[in-house]
């Protein structure tokens, strides 16, 4: 009875928002590059509009990340050395300012994961199957200090339970408006093209600061 009853307890998983926050600490600790494809869902609560998006995404540790949309309009978002840059090529503009809550559509990779339980209110919400596999569910809020300067009144992340990252997110505006990002077909620590967060722009692009 005692090897059936640690069989059990070996495969029954994380019970609690700590042991997954560990579980993601340790995971984010190996983190070096992440590549993917995304599925983004953005819904305007009072003006009942939703808007969908799709493409692919680069991170490398740490805080280098590139999201190239691909529809409906193409456009590239650069985050590098703190600074933020988006690129929208039919429109022939780059905008360029300080990143800010850009990030935390990747929140929960690399060594981020490390101080979630300190700027977050962390609940363990249940479990759910993404993309056929099991994802721990995790609600973040914002510690009391923090809730007047954060972007987001909540934050939803969904856990791979075997690779311990995140495989959706959801961020929730103070409004209620709120966006999805659904990873797909991840590959991490892979080799990233070495002009990764380099932006090739044309000679006639207008920048907006």
């Amino acid at each position: 009875m005692s090897l059936l009853l640690g069989l059990a307890l070996l495969f029954a998983g994380p019970a609690d928002a700590a042991s997954v926050l560990r579980e993601l600490e340790e995971a984010g600790k190996s983190l070096r590059t992440m590549q993917a494809g995304f599925a983004e869902t953005k819904v305007l609560v009072l003006l009942d509009e939703k808007s969908e998006a799709k493409g692919t995404v680069l991170l490398e540790v740490p805080g280098r990340f590139r999201w190239n949309y691909e529809s409906p309009q193409p456009s590239v978002t650069l985050v590098k050395d703190g600074r933020f840059a988006r690129y929208l090529p039919r429109a022939k503009q780059v905008f360029r300012g300080a990143a800010r809550g850009e990030a935390d559509l990747l929140v929960g990779f690399g060594p981020g994961a490390a101080g979630l339980g300190k700027k977050y209110q962390v609940t363990l919400v249940g479990e759910e199957a993404v993309g056929g596999a099991g994802a721990w569910v995790l609600d973040l809020k914002p510690q009391p200090a923090q809730a007047n300067a954060a972007l987001f009144a909540e934050i939803r992340l969904w856990v791979d339970k075997g690779r311990h990252f995140p495989v959706q997110t959801r961020l929730t505006e103070p409004t209620g408006d709120h966006t999805t990002v659904r990873f797909l077909e991840v590959k991490l620590n892979a080799r990233l093209p070495a002009a990764a967060f380099e932006l090739a722009l044309p000679k006639d692009v207008v920048e907006v600061k």
